[in-house]
C-alpha cells in the first residue's frame, strides 16, 4: 500500500467534491513550522483541514511530531490509516480529530470509510498559523494594519512574531485562507 496511490485515491474519492469547488484549493505536502513538518493533504476553503496519512508500511514514529503540528495549524484534522495503525494511532489522537480507514478493494483500489468525524480545533497558535505565509503576505498584512511602518528589512520570525501578537487565532487564520487562495506560484 503506497502512499502515493492512498493519496490519489483519496482525491478521487473523498476530497472530489473539494476539488471540483471553485471557492476551494487542495495542496498535497503543505509546510507547516517553516517546513519541519510536512501535512499529506489541506483542504483550504473557510477552514484549514488537514489530512494525514498512515499506510500499512508507515510507522507511527513522527506521529506526535505531526499531532502537534496539526493542532497548531488546522481547524480539523483526519488521520488516514490502515487496520495495523488503528488501534495505537486512536489511543495517541486529541479526541477532535476524525479518522478514515483505508481498506484495499479486490481490483487494487481503496475505499475510505470515516469512523470518527473531526470536530472543531479551538487551540491553533497564531504563530504557526503565520508561518504558513511567505515574508512578502506576512509583510503585506503588517503594512496594512500598522500603516507601512514595517519594512523588509525584518525578518520573516520577526514579522510572523508581530502578526501573531497582534491578532486572534480567527483572525490570522481568515488572513492566512485569503493569501493561500491567491497564491499562483506555490512551489
Amino acid at each position: 500500500m503506497l502512499d502515493k496511490i492512498v493519496r490519489q485515491a483519496f482525491h478521487n474519492t473523498v476530497l472530489k467534491s473539494a476539488h471540483s469547488d471553485l471557492r476551494t484549493i487542495v495542496i498535497d505536502e503543505l509546510g507547516l513550522r517553516n517546513g519541519g513538518v510536512r501535512a499529506d493533504i489541506a483542504v483550504v476553503n473557510g477552514r484549514l483541514v488537514g489530512y494525514e496519512i498512515k499506510t500499512e508500511k508507515d510507522t507511527l514514529v513522527r506521529l506526535p511530531l505531526q499531532i502537534q503540528a496539526y493542532s497548531e495549524v488546522f481547524e480539523k484534522a483526519f488521520i488516514i490509516l490502515s487496520d495495523k495503525h488503528l488501534e495505537k494511532a486512536s489511543a495517541i489522537l486529541p479526541d477532535w480529530w476524525g479518522i478514515y480507514k483505508i481498506k484495499k478493494k479486490t481490483d487494487g483500489g481503496f475505499t475510505f470509510s470515516c469512523i470518527r468525524n473531526s470536530r472543531i480545533n479551538r487551540h491553533q497558535n497564531t504563530f504557526t498559523l503565520a508561518q504558513l505565509l511567505w515574508k512578502r503576505e506576512a509583510l503585506d498584512i503588517a503594512n496594512s494594519v500598522f500603516g507601512n511602518h514595517v519594512n523588509s528589512t525584518f525578518t520573516k520570525q520577526a514579522i510572523y512574531q508581530l502578526l501573531s501578537k497582534s491578532f486572534s487565532q480567527k483572525r490570522m487564520s481568515k488572513f492566512v485562507i485569503q493569501y493561500l487562495k491567491q497564491r499562483n506560484n506555490w512551489r
